[in-house]
């Protein structure tokens, strides 16, 4: 087993047959221990994890055969080691992302991730909270959901008595970006509903808290979070996440 989950992770099908009730007690528990040993020690399993914690009290057969694949990963990985460290304790990394409508409900899915330099401090890997019209939308309301995240490690920091000089938080989507930016003055007729909650990030962005930069999707190491990848996109991106290599 080559990753924790296939290409269909987020696919459900309507005609599986619901698991018995001890299967389904079983695929609850064990379903919960992936989540603890997700969060200690294998961010890298995160994607199939938050997947799989959504179907626990409707889990069918297609359910069990996607938690067996992420097990038979998981053995075969079982001696790998998640190791985070720093390049610089003045400066925190933040990376998220969003794929659009992918779920049945057609909600979009939500990464993000905090890097001091060397791995995962923090991940997440979670379903969108809202329907959204747009994948830019989709996008806004992502960051506006992480970013507390990230400040919680400013103030943290900070209040250890290390000086946060460069907070930066880095996208693939160059509307989004203006949006958090700019605000509403960079809105079209087609995003006009966006709800001002979301406009929160301009906030911080003008009090300097965050700066807002954009990176190539080929190289976000949300887009691991938010979709189960597959072969170099993900063995590249997972060396990053589990900080084997330096960003």
């Amino acid at each position: 087993v080559v990753s924790p989950a296939t290409c269909y992770l987020f696919n459900v099908n309507p005609n599986a047959e619901q698991l018995n009730t001890c299967l389904s007690e079983a695929f609850h528990s064990i379903t919960a221990k992936l989540g603890y040993i997700m969060k200690r020690g294998r961010p890298d399993i995160e994607t199939a994890v938050s997947f799989l914690m959504k179907r626990v009290s409707k889990s069918d057969t297609d359910d069990w055969k996607k938690m067996r694949r992420l097990m038979g990963f998981l053995k075969g990985t079982i001696d790998e080691l998640r190791i985070i460290g720093a390049t610089s304790l003045t400066e925190i990394m933040t990376f998220v992302d969003s794929a659009y409508a992918v779920h049945e409900n057609t909600r979009s899915h939500t990464g993000g991730l905090v890097s001091f330099g060397i791995g995962a401090a923090h991940a997440r890997s979670t379903t969108s909270k809202v329907n959204v019209k747009s994948a830019t939308e989709s996008e806004l309301v992502s960051a506006a959901e992480y970013l507390p995240y990230t400040l919680w490690f400013r103030y943290f920091m900070e209040s250890q008595g290390y000086k946060i000089e460069n907070n930066t938080l880095y996208q693939d989507n160059k509307s989004a970006i203006l949006m958090e930016i700019n605000g509403r003055n960079s809105c079209t007729g087609n995003s006009r509903h966006i709800n001002i909650r979301y406009f929160w990030i301009k906030d911080r962005v003008d009090n300097k808290e965050v700066r807002v930069e954009y990176l190539p999707t080929h190289i976000m190491l949300a887009d691991y979070f938010i979709k189960p990848l597959q072969g170099e996109q993900f063995r590249i991106l997972r060396e990053y996440i589990m900080g084997w290599k330096p960003l």
